[in-house]
């Protein structure tokens, strides 16, 4: 892949805004900020109604400060409008709220791993093969709705209308784009949606680490790749006393001193974008990006 600016490869963060407030994550935006690397932060509007905490755009705090990393660059979406389940009137409602607080709507939704309202997740997330293994899997367990039209949760139509790009799949691996090479596509059974794509796995402090060393960085490179990381910031990358991490520390100021393209998450989906001639990839592509994930996933077992 060429990347803009003769830049040698792409890198970005999506932070998860599970667990998290101002002291667990500020000191993180800060050393970001002072290397140059500008990511994208979701965020809830409502209070969690489930066992998840963290801050939300109701305290006034937080919401300052989230409008204070958006100035400075970073980019702010969508993690449903709360964690828990949340009515189609709610969540237009929180959607008007993210617009009027943050000056436009959200164009990129990550679902919350719970939700009743998640859009196609669950089962609904794969193509076909794995999707009937799942649902026998999944029996009654969970049920996501926020697609389906008769449920009190749907809002499939306001996402076609508003979110441009939905996360799916998670990977081991460095290079995004290697494990998904036509990502961001839009799928044709998925008619609520417009486009999806992949990251790589660093959920938490621990695989953050593991992830994104100097070695993968250098294979990175040379790949020309790109690495979109998935991570939650509230996972103990600060400690009790508002000490950032010395690892991640010293493997971001490696990265920065690279010749990388460090724009959030949406800047790049867009410029994917523009390099493509088609937009729907095929079910038997769905299938095998299904099967990768489900060995990434069987490995990190």
């Amino acid at each position: 892949m060429n990347w803009p600016k003769k830049k040698e490869f792409a890198f970005t963060i999506i932070d998860d805004t599970d667990n998290s407030n101002i002291n667990n994550i500020k000191p993180i935006y800060d050393y970001l900020t002072s290397k140059n690397i500008k990511t994208t932060k979701t965020v809830w509007i409502y209070p969690s109604r489930d066992r998840y905490t963290g801050q939300t755009l109701q305290n006034n705090n937080y919401y300052k400060f989230i409008k204070l990393l958006k100035s400075d660059g970073f980019d702010i979406q969508l993690h449903n409008v709360g964690s828990g389940n949340f009515s189609r009137t709610e969540i237009i409602k929180g959607l008007d709220e993210f617009k009027q607080k943050l000056g436009k709507y959200p164009n990129m939704h990550i679902n919350h791993c719970s939700n009743a309202d998640n859009l196609y997740w669950g089962h609904k997330r794969f193509g076909m093969i794995l999707r009937k293994t799942m649902q026998i899997i999944e029996g009654s367990k969970k049920r996501f709705y926020g697609d389906e039209i008769n449920s009190n949760y749907f809002w499939g139509d306001v996402a076609k209308e508003k979110i441009k790009f939905i996360r799916n799949r998670v990977f081991n691996g460095i290079n995004t784009l290697k494990y998904d090479p036509k990502m961001p596509f839009r799928e044709k059974r998925k008619i609520f949606s417009n486009y999806w794509f992949s990251s790589s796995d660093g959920h938490n402090l621990k695989q953050f680490n593991n992830l994104v060393t100097k070695s993968n960085i250098d294979k990175l490179k040379r790949e020309k790749g790109l690495c979109i990381v998935y991570t939650h910031f509230a996972s103990d990358f600060v400690d009790h006393q508002g000490k950032l991490d010395e690892i991640f520390k010293e493997n971001i100021n490696y990265l920065s001193k690279q010749n990388g393209w460090f724009v959030p998450a949406n800047e790049i989906l867009e410029y994917l974008l523009s390099q493509k001639k088609k937009d729907y990839v095929s079910s038997s592509y769905i299938n095998k990006l299904d099967l990768r994930w489900l060995i990434d996933k069987i490995k990190k077992k």
